[in-house]
This record gives C-alpha cells, structure tokens and sequence, in this order.
C-alpha cells in the first residue's frame, strides 16, 4: 500500500486484535512493521513489542495521526469519543480513521472527528487473531471506493472480508461477532459429552475440534453443495446420524439458534 506519510498503518491502541492485524500485516507483506506505528496507554508494554517486532512506538495518539497514511482505532468503546475528539487531524492531509470499535456507528465517528473526515467501520472477530477471521466492512454513503479498499486490504491479512450496509451490523455481530462462542459452547458440550461415554478428555477435544475444522472446510470447499445437502451426505437412513439429529431436533435446536440470534441482534442494537 503505497504512501507519502512516514508509516502506512498507526494504530491508536495496541491491545490483541491490534497486535494481530499487525502481525497479519507483516507476515502477509502487506505492510511490513517498520512502515507501522502505535500508541497506547501501556507504555511498558508497548515499548516491549516495538523491540520486538520493529514498529515505531509514540507516546501519544496525536504522533500517531500526524505521521500514519491510515489510523486503526483500537481502542475500547466506551474510549473511542474521548480520544477522537481530542485529535487534531490536519485537515490537508488528514489519514484515513478505520475503527473496530463495536456499536460506534458512522454517524458518531464523524461527529467526534469531523463531517469530512475520512472514515470506515470494521467489524473483525475473535479468529482474526490465528489469521482466520471475517471482518464485515462499511463506510459513509459517497465515500471514496479506495477507502473501502485499503480496509479490506488491511483486515484480508487476518482472514477475510465482507462487505456490509451498516444496518445489518447488528445482525453480523450477532453472527460472525458472537458466533464464535457459539461454536466454543457447542463443541464443549460434545467433549463433556464424549468423556461421560468414556473417551480421554485430550482424545474427545482432538476429535471435537478436527471434525469442527474439517466440516467448515468441506463447506467452504464445496459451495456447490447446500448446508443441508452436506449434512444428508453424513446421514445414513436409520444410522447413528439420523438418530442423534432426531434428538437434536425434538430439543428444538434449530430454534433455539435462531432465538439465539435474534437476541445477540436485539442486544446489539441496544448496545449502540
């Protein structure tokens, strides 16, 4: 990502999901680290993983501003008003501001910087921190396209990312944002569950996780094929598959996930 400003990338807060986009970018060679700078309230800590990795550490968020193409705002939500507002962004070379701040919509990013502020929401998730994340994306209505691309470009080094109007943030959230728990829970469920049958703890979380990982990659690898045409290619007439589905269903599953859902959705909305 070519630019004039002294570093490509700043990121104001440099917690988990800001050290893995940094990462993702460096090992992708997207953005290398010694084109990256950060700020954040941990000094110590920050000063420690400057050493380490080779990215340039500011000791405020205003260094960070003035000197990056494109600022990350990774700090908490409840953060994002106190520390925006107090910015100066020079208004003739003003970077791009992309927050991960979830509920802060567009509307108050460009009320605490400026009406003319270039600006982008991500959304990232939980896996984005191994590389396999999806990170939906929005942007004002009019903004420039390049904007928008320079976000997927920077979130498609931890995973994925997807397009998405922000009035159905709160939707995504309620699925790829709080999905992975999910998952966590109904794959904790089946190891507790193979240890009561008898299986080791390591041996029932091994076979958990690999059938997990590989029934995601199958789908992915075959979108030919429905969730529900995956799922008969499993389920043989009378066998073990249809019998454990049954009960799945008479205990209304596919309900509850779908109630599920909506509520994470509602929450969202309320959050905002």
């Amino acid at each position: 990502m070519a630019t004039s400003s002294p570093f490509a990338v700043g990121f104001l807060g440099y917690g988990r999901m800001a050290q893995a986009i940094s990462y993702g970018l460096n090992q992708s060679g997207t953005i290398p680290f010694a084109n990256q700078a950060a700020s954040d309230l941990d000094a110590t800590s920050l000063s420690r993983l400057s050493q380490e990795r080779g990215f340039t550490a500011f000791t405020s968020n205003q260094e960070v501003v003035d000197s990056a193409e494109v600022v990350v705002v990774a700090v908490k939500p409840h953060q994002v008003k106190g520390l925006l507002t107090a910015l100066r962004p020079d208004s003739k070379s003003s970077p791009l501001f992309i927050s991960i701040a979830a509920g802060v919509t567009l509307t108050d990013l460009s009320n605490y910087l400026s009406q003319k502020a270039k600006i982008v929401r991500v959304l990232p998730n939980l896996p984005a921190l191994v590389g396999r994340g999806v990170a939906l994306v929005c942007a004002p209505k009019g903004a420039d396209p390049a904007n928008v691309a320079k976000a997927q470009t920077i979130f498609d080094s931890v995973g994925t990312t997807r397009p998405l109007p922000e009035s159905l943030f709160d939707v995504g959230t309620a699925v790829s944002g709080s999905g992975p728990a999910y998952f966590f829970l109904a794959m904790e469920a089946l190891v507790r569950g193979a240890v009561r049958l008898g299986l080791t703890f390591d041996v029932a979380k091994e076979l958990v996780l690999r059938t997990a990982q590989g029934a995601a990659e199958a789908a992915i690898a075959r979108p030919d094929l429905s969730l529900a045409d995956l799922r008969d290619q499993v389920t043989s007439p009378g066998g073990t598959t249809a019998e454990a589905l049954y009960v799945l269903e008479e205990g209304a599953l596919t309900a509850l996930l779908q109630k599920a859902l909506a509520a994470a959705t509602d929450k969202a909305k309320k959050l905002a």
